[in-house]
């Protein structure tokens, strides 16, 4: 991994750190026991709203989205220790894994949420990739377009097609998080690193029960 570089911000308080630390403890429990505590995996999503606000206002409906469904979650999980298989597992053997407004159901929220975890996995990979010389609008586009576009509307996906070209370039990005393209580096790596088995299983339980959303 590269070396650390301090830009303006404590490690401690860098958003690309404390987003590895909580998708660490994520995939350490994936690998300890097989499963993922739902309240801690939606706390970690949580930090992914800082992403879509650095963007620009084009993601401003993702951000929205990912802060109401977490919430929605929190609201039915908090508290109970439930893995999140037995959560869709239980959405699943109630009926509802295809509901989005009952309290009770996490399934069609906590799928939504996790393909925002999928794009910045994506963006990530893409905008930090060895010989990467192009715009960041080019890598948000191919993770825009492989994670959270095809359940969104007509509308919003042209609006959004439009906004890409307002994107700040990749170094001013960077900024907005807090690092610098040296010191992003090493901590993206490790991010992308940890969310693709988080990533895999989570869908590998819809997958498993025959949920398609």
């Amino acid at each position: 991994c590269a070396p650390s570089v301090n830009v303006n911000m404590e490690d401690e308080d860098r958003w690309l750190l404390k987003a590895v630390k909580a998708f660490e403890g994520c995939k350490e429990e994936l690998e300890s026991s097989g499963g993922i505590d739902l309240e801690a995996y939606v706390r970690a999503l949580e930090l992914i709203p800082l992403v879509f606000d650095s963007l620009g206002s084009v993601f401003g409906f993702a951000k929205k989205d990912i802060q109401d469904k977490a919430k929605h979650i929190l609201a039915s999980c908090s508290g109970k220790g439930k893995t999140i298989k037995e959560a869709v597992g239980e959405d699943f053997k109630a009926g509802r894994a295809l509901a989005g407004r009952d309290p009770e159901a996490v399934s069609r929220p906590l799928h939504r949420i996790t393909n925002s975890l999928k794009f910045l996995n994506l963006l990530l990979k893409d905008t930090l990739r060895e010989g990467n010389e192009e715009h960041l609008r080019v890598s948000a586009q191919k993770a825009f377009k492989e994670s959270i576009e095809y359940y969104l509307e007509w509308v919003v996906k042209k609006a959004v097609a439009a906004g890409m070209y307002l994107l700040p370039s990749r170094e001013a990005f960077l900024k907005k998080i807090g690092e610098t393209e040296e010191s992003a580096r090493g901590p993206a790596i490790r991010l992308v690193e940890v969310t693709e088995p988080i990533l895999s299983h989570v869908y590998g339980i819809y997958e498993d029960l025959g949920i398609e959303l």
